[in-house]
Parts: structure tokens; sequence; C-alpha cells
């Protein structure tokens, strides 16, 4: 009689991974079988990982990952329902239309070219050679309708004194007190000229309308029936200096030349008044009824900003002048508790909650001190030139604001500001002119 055959009691594989409250035994039972090798069917190493044992079920059973139901893909065609990138600026960019003059030869370039080769590298040697990039033609963007150009075929100069109007170079209000010089070149005709002055900004009267197609201007200045080779002609509109209103930024001052065979009568756009409001004009509507009689030449025209001549300007005609401030978002800032988390210093915390006009006029009063008691305002050379006495002396906070009010960073960036906000361009042409004067200094010491 053969002696029962008795197995040890294995433990289970998942028994590190029970879960309580199933009804899967703990132990395999104790079965009379032959021993066999334990094989495990091998569905990569994803059957193994944590996210696995979460839900048991058939598959985590036979060890293979559960495929993911997805809804059921429907195969778009963009081709089919989307325009290509040809047909969309296609439809996009309006018809150009071409209303000037015809391309001069590039003969007479060529003998510009020479006339003007000595001259250009005698400054050139001196480094004092300016470099502007020459438009041929311009697309009258709130001028005309969109797309609509014309090419500039005659040399047309304005000068406001000593300062030339270039291609969009930036001036101030006070670089144009009065009437500009002009220098229009002679074809050799008898045909006239008629000169534009236009700020394609100015205009706060007319609300904006539904398209481009009729943009409204400030007329400035207009000359008409200039002879050929002449510089005076009529004057329909007098002049009246560029009035870009104080927080507008840069206003747009442009300088049309238009030609014409005759003498055309345009009294129909002599103003009635010295309001502003009198001086809306339409470019569009003008060049509409004229355009079988003038035709557009030359173009040149230059950025303006506010400056204080631009309130005597306005309170000589009778008006007040305006201040525009731009709207910030109001910034985002935690809600404010007794016990803050997170500690901040309290002067810090106070400007974060008192009203921004608080803050304001407080930098503004000390700005109005230093100019009564120092007759100037201006940034200390040193961040603080008593930095360890102050540093043992004054309390921590009060010695970081002294340090930020002579930094001028952050709300004491206010102080400092001479005619408002200066931007990248007017800070790189004033860094050039410290430059220039500082080697203008070192040469007189040279010398």
């Amino acid at each position: 009689m053969s002696q029962k055959q008795v197995f040890p009691r294995i433990r289970s594989i998942y028994a590190d991974h029970y879960i309580k409250g199933s009804h899967r035994a703990k132990h395999t039972p104790r079965v009379n079988r032959p021993i066999r090798p334990r094989v495990i069917a091998w569905a990569g190493p994803t059957a193994f990982m944590r996210d696995r044992w979460y839900e048991r079920d058939s598959w985590y059973k036979a060890r293979i990952q559960k495929p993911e139901i997805t809804p059921r893909l429907h195969l778009i065609d963009p081709d089919r329902i989307v325009e290509t990138f040809e047909e969309r600026t296609k439809a996009l960019k309006p018809k150009e239309n071409d209303i000037g003059f015809k391309k001069r030869s590039s003969e007479t370039a060529a003998t510009t070219i020479k006339r003007d080769e000595e001259k250009l590298e005698k400054l050139a040697r001196k480094k004092q050679r300016m470099f502007f990039y020459l438009l041929f033609f311009f697309k009258g963007y709130d001028l005309f309708m969109p797309g609509v150009y014309f090419n500039n075929t005659q040399k047309f100069c304005v000068k406001f004194g000593d300062t030339v109007v270039q291609r969009g170079n930036l001036l101030t209000a006070a670089d144009a007190p009065s009437e500009p010089q002009i220098q229009i070149e002679s074809l050799g005709s008898n045909a006239y000229n008629t000169v534009l002055m236009l700020n394609m900004d100015g205009d706060g009267f007319t609300a904006e309308g539904p398209n481009d197609f009729d943009k409204t201007q400030l007329l400035h200045w207009c000359i008409a029936n200039i002879s050929d080779g002449q510089t005076n002609g009529e004057t329909i509109v007098p002049y009246l200096p560029p009035t870009p209103y104080k927080g507008t930024g840069y206003h747009r001052i442009a300088f049309i030349l238009f030609r014409h065979k005759e003498k055309i009568d345009f009294s129909d756009i002599q103003i009635k008044g010295e309001h502003l409001s009198d001086r809306v004009f339409r470019l569009n509507r003008f060049f509409k009824t004229h355009e079988n009689e003038i035709t557009p030449s030359a173009l040149n025209f230059s950025q303006i900003k506010y400056d204080e001549t631009v309130d005597k300007t306005l309170h000589q005609i009778g008006m007040k002048s305006p201040r525009f401030f731009y709207e910030w978002n109001e910034p985002i800032k935690p809600k404010q508790v007794e016990y803050p988390k997170k500690a901040m210093p309290f002067n810090h915390y106070l400007d974060m909650y008192r009203p921004p006009e608080l803050v304001k006029r407080e930098v503004f009063k000390k700005k109005l001190e230093r100019l009564v008691h120092q007759g100037k305002c201006e940034k200390a050379e040193y961040p603080d030139i008593f930095y360890p006495e102050n540093k043992k002396k004054l309390p921590a906070w009060q010695h970081k604001e002294l340090m930020r009010e002579n930094l001028g960073s952050d709300k004491y960036a206010a102080l400092y500001l001479k005619n408002g906000y200066k931007n990248a361009v007017e800070q790189a042409i004033e860094k050039e002119e410290e430059n220039q004067s500082f080697k203008d200094q070192r040469k007189e010491t040279s010398v």
C-alpha cells in the first residue's frame, strides 16, 4: 500500500494584493496532483503595473492589458471643408489699385545717385550719414480705400526750420510751431501742385464707421495751385500746429502732394470756424470729387507727440486741452486678511490695497517738494551713497524704500518722467545723443 503523498502548503501569488471584502481565498487549496512548472502568461510589463490592480476582473486574471473603449472615429478630409491658403489670402487681400503716376525711368535715379555720391561719401567718412528706407510707393492706410496705393514720382521736401520731415521720424509739437518750408521738384511743365497736411489720428469728434472706406482726418493746412518750380500758392486752409492730445501717443502727420494741369477751385474745403471739429476732413471723398483733375505724386510723413505747446494752441482757438489715460486692468491681488500666511513688508501691503490715486498723489507730492526745494528732480547717481550708515540706522523696510526712490523703480518711476513715458525708439535716440555729446567733450578736452 503506497503512502499518501502530501504537498506543502504554498502561499498564493495574490496574497500580497489581497483586497478586503473579496471572496477569493488567501491560499491555494491543497490538491493531490503531480508537480508541474509554474508558468505565467506574459502580456508585457503593463500587466504588473500598479494601476492593473484597482479592478480585478477576467482581464486582470489573464494578465492581459484591458483595451480602452473609444468612440468610433469619423475621418474628416480637410481639403473638402477648408479652403486652401491661396484661396483664403485671395479673399482677404483687397484688389490693388494704383491711383498715381507711372514709375519714373531708372536713368533718372542713376543720374541722381551719381550726383550725390561725393556728398554721401564725405558724410560717411565723418560718420554723419543717416540712413532712411526710401519707399518708392505708399499704400494709403487710413487715407484712401483699402488696396489703394501710388508711387513717389516727384521729389517733395518738407522742413520745420532745421527739422526735416522724413519717412516717419519722431518729432514733438514744439518742432512745428509755424508753416513748414516746402520744396517741390520742377518737372518742366505748366502744371500745378497742391499740398495737404493731414493729422491721420486727430479726429476725436466722429464715431468710427463700420468699414475702412470712409476714414476721417484733421486738415491742418492746405496750399493749392502752386506753379511748377514755385513754393507759394493759394492758402485754402490756414496753418494750425499739430495737436496730439496728451495720452494719445504719436499722431501721424502726412503731407500729400497732388499734381494737376490747370488751376482748381478748392473753396468747398474751406473751414468755417476755428474749432477743431470744423477741420474734420475726408481725403477719400475729396479725391473722389476731383479724381479726374488731380493725381497724387508724393507723400512725406512724421510722427508727432504731445508737449506743452499743444495746450497753448488749443487755448488760442478757444478749446480746452483734454487728457487721456490708459485704463489698465486691475492687478490680481490676494484677498486681504488680518494674518496673511506669507509675510510681506507692511509698506508693500499698504500700497497693494490702498487706492492707486493716493499712491500717485504721494509720489507727485514728493516730486513737487524736490522741484521747490532743489529746483530739479533728477535720479540719484547711486542707489544709496551712505549705504553702511543707513543700513545700521534705518529700519530694513525704510532703507529699501529709499533705494527704490533713488533708483526710480516701481511707483517712483513717475518721479523722473519729464514728458511722459518714453518708448524704446526715444530711449535709443537719447542714448545716441548722450554718446555723441560725450565724444564731443572728449575731443574738446584732447584739443
